[in-house]
């Protein structure tokens, strides 16, 4: 067999793996865009195929690049059938990314992202397909990751608020307003302002022991001070530009994820990765100590509801203090409280004209009546009934449910009889809220009740 004739044969098996893809159920409308992107890739391929002459190695090289790609997508096709994920979760996602995603083609036309969903390892990621991986491609593939373990757990998806930042950042879009308003005020001052700035911050006889203690063994193992570099910097900067987003998009209910997801990862919260060549996260005490400060600082940081909820305040004061509980020493703040608001107005700006996925908090009857819903083991979704029996509507946002799962979990102990929920059941009652909520928008949106 020729290289030519390996290319001809590898093309047919792709377009067999292509269709082959429809035998699965992936849900209303997720099949029409990611099928017509790879099948215009393979008619790009296939038309290069006709004048490919049998001895040019290189060509023959690219085209089976091009195929090898669109196999990867094709392959990650195949785990993005229902009942492997939370698909109303899914849902808001993948309106959040076609919109914050999208970008501008030559002309200054705007390009929508091709955006599917699989199940897949253990954490939470969201992958941008660069711009200039494929010369046949139209659209650009954005892949969200849900960690397979964790599908049903809603109350930890909030923490793909900061993995759409990381996306965004590479859209002419999106980024330009990341890359400009916020980067630029987050890097304004402090010990984010240059690689020398943060060194010092880093050296600092503030810093606590666990820090003075590594540095001082790496001087004397290699004997030269460790550095951070200026690439390091660069990826703090993205990491606590991405929390800020996360907040952002999902409010308290991302702080109470990203605490309770990180914080046992991070059994030295003070750490930084000093034996490797770029250290790409700041520690976890810096980040945590920023959206503690956020939360103060937009006002996010007290209950919704008054002492006169009883109980339901209770809980949510509960939230709050674990929110807010912040045991780390002065010198993990990294930002200025004029950093961290500059650098959230224009994250918040950006999402709400963007989407409609931005927090704002609810109201005290809307925490009273959620709340409740879960202490009685209802899925917390605002549906009545008139007297007349006709049905009576509210429009909940993701974030807004979110909140209360955690308000009754953190909470639990003032609410409802025994036995309580587990954190398992209070997830999948908020995800079952989620499904109910999307069926209960569309009803509204439409206008027939």
């Amino acid at each position: 067999m020729t290289p030519l004739e390996f290319l001809q044969e590898e093309f047919e098996n792709v377009r067999r793996a292509l269709d082959e893809t429809l035998r699965h159920d992936y849900g209303p409308g997720r099949v029409r865009d990611y099928y017509n992107e790879c099948a215009s890739r393979l008619t790009s391929i296939e038309k290069a195929l006709a004048g490919v002459p049998a001895g040019d190695a290189q060509q023959i090289s690219d085209l089976l690049g091009e195929l090898s790609r669109i196999s990867f997508w094709i392959a990650s096709r195949e785990r993005s059938r229902l009942g492997e994920f939370s698909w109303p979760f899914e849902d808001v996602l993948r309106h959040a990314a076609e919109a914050l995603l999208a970008d501008k083609n030559l002309g200054g036309s705007t390009i929508a992202p091709v955006v599917h969903v699989v199940s897949d390892g253990i954490e939470y990621q969201i992958s941008y397909e660069p711009s200039t991986s494929s010369s046949v491609n139209t659209h650009r593939f954005v892949t969200i990751s849900f960690p397979r373990p964790l599908k049903h757990h809603v109350l930890f998806h909030s923490l793909f608020g900061h993995e759409l930042g990381h996306a965004a950042l590479d859209t002419s879009t999106s980024g330009a307003v990341l890359y400009g308003s916020v980067l630029t005020a987050l890097r304004a001052t402090g010990p984010l302002s240059s690689a020398a700035a943060l060194n010092a911050w880093l050296h600092d006889k503030a810093a606590p022991a666990d820090i003075q203690g590594a540095l001082t063994a790496y001087s004397t193992a290699r004997k030269i001070p460790f550095q951070l570099t200026d690439r390091s910097r660069a990826a703090w900067l993205e990491e606590l530009m991405c929390d800020l987003f996360g907040l952002a998009a999902f409010g308290p209910a991302f702080v109470a994820a990203h605490r309770a997801f990180l914080m046992p990862i991070h059994p030295r919260p003070y750490h930084v990765r000093i034996d490797e060549p770029a250290s790409t996260h700041p520690p976890f005490a810096c980040r945590h100590k920023m959206l503690v400060r956020a939360l103060k600082l937009l006002g996010w940081g007290t209950p919704c509801t008054a002492t006169g909820s009883g109980a339901i305040h209770r809980a949510e004061m509960d939230l709050m203090n674990y929110l807010k509980d912040d045991p780390y020493v002065p010198w993990a703040q990294l930002l200025t409280d004029p950093q961290i608001t500059a650098a959230m107005s224009a994250i918040q700006g950006l999402i709400a004209a963007q989407t409609y996925m931005g927090y704002q908090p609810p109201t005290p009857d809307a925490v009273t009546a959620l709340v409740t819903l879960l202490a009685e083991g209802v899925p917390p979704v605002q549906a009545t009934l008139e007297n007349s029996g006709k049905p009576l509507l509210q429009s909940t946002p993701v974030a807004q449910t979110l909140y209360a799962g955690w308000v009754y979990w953190l909470g639990k102990a003032h609410l409802g009889t025994s036995p309580k929920l587990t954190f398992f059941e209070t997830n999948r009652l908020c995800d079952h809220a989620l499904m109910q909520q999307s069926a209960i928008d569309l009803v509204i949106n439409e206008g027939v009740i």
